[in-house]
């Protein structure tokens, strides 16, 4: 199994060989790709966190020798809750959040490239997983909505719920279809704890949406940018089109 490694602050993730390909994902700094079909100019690829497909500019990517020790440490590596600036080789590099890191080291290497970490960063540290991901999916108000996005720069419902999980040691798959699957049912609406999440479905039944609870009545979410809205039985009401914008199909708690 040949391993690829991202070392550009984040590299898109398309549906096909070219740029003109929809960006379904995104890779982001340190996350790492099983190679599925190396070409000279595009690599389908498999992510290691979460096991999604796509292809990816082969210039774009590192290769890593699979016996690299450092292969282990970004398997387990320390995800970030902040955009950061690190150096390569001296030179200045802002990483996104939800890049990862190597666990402890304020130096590394990838191949050539030596990276340094300022002295003065500390890792995320909390004592309650939901007021973790609420503090922070409240740093993202604002940020704007991204097709495959998933960072401050831009990112989409499900990449929104995905990094926040993450953030507390919990990996959720990329899609919201599929993090339906995960937790607890809660019954009734008025049930719900902030950092639940809540998805939502057309009307053929297809999840196409999932936001977090912010507090009793209202959802943290990304559409059209990541804001705050009402949430009740039959869904999400936003004050600003006077209309529910989602139909809720269920609330889950992970947590």
């Amino acid at each position: 199994m040949r391993i690829g490694i991202c070392e550009l602050a984040y590299i898109p993730l398309r549906s096909g060989m070219s740029h003109k390909s929809e960006m379904v994902n995104q890779l982001l700094f340190g996350e790492l790709v099983e190679i599925q079909i190396h070409k000279e100019d595009w690599t389908k690829v498999r992510t290691l966190h979460d096991d999604y497909e796509g292809w990816v500019d082969t210039t774009t990517l590192t290769f890593l020798d699979k016996e690299d020790k450092l292969i282990e440490e970004f398997k387990n590596a320390y995800r970030l809750h902040q955009t950061l600036e690190i150096t390569v080789n001296d030179t200045p590099i802002l990483l996104p959040n939800g890049a990862v890191l190597p666990k402890n080291k304020k130096e590394f290497h990838i191949n050539d490239n030596k990276y340094q970490i300022p002295k003065n960063f500390k890792c995320l540290s909390f004592d309650n997983k939901a007021e973790c991901i609420i503090k922070h999916a409240h740093d993202l108000l604002n940020s704007p909505y991204l097709w495959g996005g998933r960072t401050t720069w831009g990112l989409d419902c499900s990449g929104f719920s995905q990094y926040l999980y993450s953030l507390v040691g919990i990996q959720l798959p990329r899609d919201a279809s599929q993090q339906i699957n995960f937790g607890q049912t809660c019954n009734f609406i008025s049930e719900a704890q902030a950092g639940d999440l809540a998805f939502f479905d057309d009307e053929e039944g297809n999840i196409i949406h999932v936001g977090i609870i912010y507090e009793s009545g209202k959802i943290i979410h990304s559409s059209g940018k990541v804001r705050i809205d009402r949430i009740d039985h039959q869904g999400i009401y936003n004050k600003n089109l006077k209309r529910y914008t989602h139909n809720l199909r269920v609330v889950k708690s992970l947590l």
